[in-house]
């Protein structure tokens, strides 16, 4: 019987050190980057500024190569919006991420 607990508690000391271990690897993989996105902008209007498209593009848990991946998925989205029949409809996903629309004033 006293076999057995010891089992127990060498176990129990295993996962609790295997935790430990995999806890620094987590927090790593949360990590939000900022990421640059000049190139997913274009003008409002022909020879204007860029002042309209994506903005602050950041990435929480993943890479800056899916960002923009993403968010290219987010434009077109958008643009089919844009020169489709009916509303506009400015998408809130987007390859499985979510975006949070800011109002015109805040960029």
């Amino acid at each position: 019987m006293a076999r057995a607990s010891l089992r127990i508690r060498f176990l129990a000391c295993l996962i609790a050190i295997a935790a430990g271990l995999c806890l620094p690897a987590a927090a790593d993989a949360r990590t939000t980057h900022r990421c640059k996105s000049a190139d997913l902008r274009y003008p409002f209007e022909a020879g204007g500024p860029k002042t309209f498209g994506v903005f602050r593009l950041r990435i929480t848990g993943g890479r800056c190569a899916t960002a923009h991946r993403v968010a290219k998925i987010w434009m077109e989205k958008l643009e089919a919006s844009i020169h489709g029949s009916g509303p506009l409809k400015v998408p809130r996903s987007a390859g499985g991420f979510a975006f949070k629309t800011l109002p015109p004033t805040a960029a």
